[in-house]
């Protein structure tokens, strides 16, 4: 039998494919199934979602939750030795590592042309040559 188009194609593998019999599901499927939705519902407080949550522990998570927007946007005045010690820090950067900044990156950037200009040469000699043969 060969279909003499697309759709005598398609209603036969329709008609076909129709009268197989539905698939079973293992036996196993739903007790999994039913234990699964049984731990999910024995799940404790924390783990659910926040609106199911006790209304104390809303009210808790929302005042910590401004405690943390507050300290964020109104952080504490640092103490005199961390003051210190930032000063120090900056005194340092200007005048150990910034003066010497601009020959850093000129290393980095020559650096990074010389890596580009053996890969091309790589590429030359070991593609080209590959090519040639």
């Amino acid at each position: 039998m060969h279909p003499d188009s697309r759709d005598d194609l398609q209603a036969i593998v329709d008609r076909e494919l129709r009268q197989l019999p539905a698939p079973r599901a293992p036996q196993t499927l739903l007790p999994r199934v039913m234990a699964a939705v049984d731990a999910w519902a024995r799940r404790p407080w924390y783990a659910r979602a926040w609106f199911t949550w006790p209304l104390g522990w809303q009210a808790a998570s929302v005042g910590a939750l401004i405690l943390v927007i507050y300290a964020t946007w109104h952080p504490p005045a640092p103490p005199a030795s961390v003051v210190a010690a930032t000063s120090a820090g900056r005194a340092l950067w200007d005048a150990l590592i910034l003066p010497l900044l601009p020959y850093v990156a000129a290393v980095v950037i020559l650096m990074c042309l010389a890596c580009a200009a053996v890969g091309v040469a790589l590429n030359y000699v070991l593609l080209e040559r590959a090519e040639q043969r």
